[in-house]
């Protein structure tokens, strides 16, 4: 198959398996109003006002303690009250005025504490609404990804020609006879909310992308799991001699390679992956 047209774009392009996910998310002044904080087997009242304020009551007057925000079903704030600051960072449930989620203590470098939750006082009192989002995002099926690609550990400056294959495998492509050890792996894609699983035989559609390799096959790596997890930054379209429309392709991704991705991970370096295309 012979290719005569290339061109690749920055701005998110759709076909029919690109269409946008309509969510519908609690509206910014469903929060509004006094809630119940649990944290360590304590419970105090906090009350949220409009524009992000927060107000403790205290038996004259009512004090402004830290400020609060949400993003869809992110939902964050900040305390200071006692001489001591924490950040919260709580996750709404099943679009409910349930929260619960991690807290952090310190000003300038925060440290996990614990764990807390938030339920309403009043629910009946809030005025719950929702708010339609519109998920604009390109979502890319397998055969828009497959093909050669050059990828660049940015820490390590090393440079990989590889290609991935349909049937979620992919292997380093050795331009020389000199290299003895064949990088390989699995690759799959995913979005945000989908949980990682590298032994998963089902192809994925997404707009982000994973590389795991078997160490067994590469030296510099024995003696780690190492995964690569990329973002889909730019598309591309490809023209066909034998087609009459184009087919829309990943053409850059972004991401963090990650170490020991089984047990404890560390993310230390950052890697970026090009298309790469022979004569």
């Amino acid at each position: 198959m012979r290719l005569t047209y290339l061109s690749f774009m920055v701005s998110a392009m759709r076909s029919k398996h690109m269409k946008p996910i309509a969510k519908s998310h609690l509206s910014t002044e469903s929060f509004v109003g006094s809630w119940f904080v649990n944290e360590n087997d304590e419970q105090s009242m906090i009350h949220l006002k409009p524009h992000g304020m927060i107000y403790k009551s205290s038996d004259e007057t009512s004090n402004y303690i830290g400020y609060w925000e949400t993003n869809d079903d992110d939902f964050y704030f900040n305390l200071r009250d006692n001489y001591k600051e924490k950040k919260y960072y709580g996750k709404v449930l099943n679009n409910t005025l349930h929260i619960s989620g991690q807290v952090c203590e310190g000003l300038n470098s925060p440290y996990y504490a614990n764990t807390f939750t938030m339920t309403p006082v009043f629910e009946q009192f809030h005025n719950i609404s929702f708010v339609n989002k519109t998920d604009t995002s390109t979502y890319l099926e397998q055969d828009s990804v497959t093909g050669r690609w050059i990828l660049e550990n940015i820490h390590t400056n090393n440079v990989y020609l590889l290609e991935l294959h349909l049937n979620n495998t992919w292997n380093r492509i050795n331009l020389n006879n000199y290299t003895r050890n064949r990088l390989t792996g699995k690759w799959n894609l995913f979005n945000d909310t989908n949980e990682i699983n590298t032994n998963c035989a089902i192809k994925f559609s997404g707009k982000n992308i994973w590389l795991n390799t078997h160490k067994d096959y590469d030296q510099s790596y024995i003696e780690y799991d190492i995964i690569f997890l990329g973002k889909i930054v730019q598309l591309g379209s490809v023209k066909y001699a034998n087609r009459d429309k184009r087919l829309f392709v990943s053409s850059k991704i972004n991401g963090s390679v990650v170490y020991g991705f089984d047990m404890e991970p560390e993310i230390s370096e950052s890697f970026y992956m090009k298309r790469w295309f022979s004569s």
